[in-house]
């Protein structure tokens, strides 16, 4: 059971999600209805840690079996999204991939059909793209972690 509740038209969700760089370039992914892009990764079952949910999501999403290399931060975050206010808690880590992936900067869909689209976008050009969080941007660039709010 994913950590998620509704109560009128507020949601609390609890996510964990993948920093993955490859070759200088940072996979992330949107889904085929909106226009910004975030990082992959999902939500935390009962009972899981957020390691293990997002080791799971990028091969549930991906079929690519995944390491965790270290915590990054949380994020507490904020926003309105399909006229639903959320309050979101993230874990974000630093993934590794077992596996082999071309890394392009063409979009490719994952194994879990035509919803989600996949991309690697060289870090450098980030700020020319619409990425939430916003400042993860800076964390990227800076490689200096910190616990996030955003309201």
């Amino acid at each position: 059971m994913d950590i998620n509740f509704k109560f009128e038209k507020q949601r609390f969700n609890h996510r964990a999600a993948a920093v993955i760089v490859k070759e200088g370039c940072l996979l992330i992914h949107r889904n085929i209805r909106d226009d910004f892009w975030a990082l992959a990764g999902g939500r935390i079952q009962l009972m899981e840690s957020g390691e293990t949910a997002v080791v799971r999501e990028i091969k549930e999403e991906l079929g690519l079996e995944a390491q965790v290399k270290r915590f990054l931060c949380v994020h507490e975050n904020f926003f309105t999204y399909e006229d639903v206010a959320f309050h979101e808690v993230g874990f974000y880590y630093e993934v590794e991939l077992l596996d082999e992936i071309n890394v392009t900067t063409e979009d490719f869909y994952g194994v879990e059909g035509e919803e989600l689209i996949y991309r690697f976008v060289p870090i450098d050009q980030l700020p020319t793209i619409e990425f939430y969080p916003l400042q993860l941007k800076t964390m990227l660039k800076t490689g200096e972690w910190d616990h996030l709010i955003k309201e």
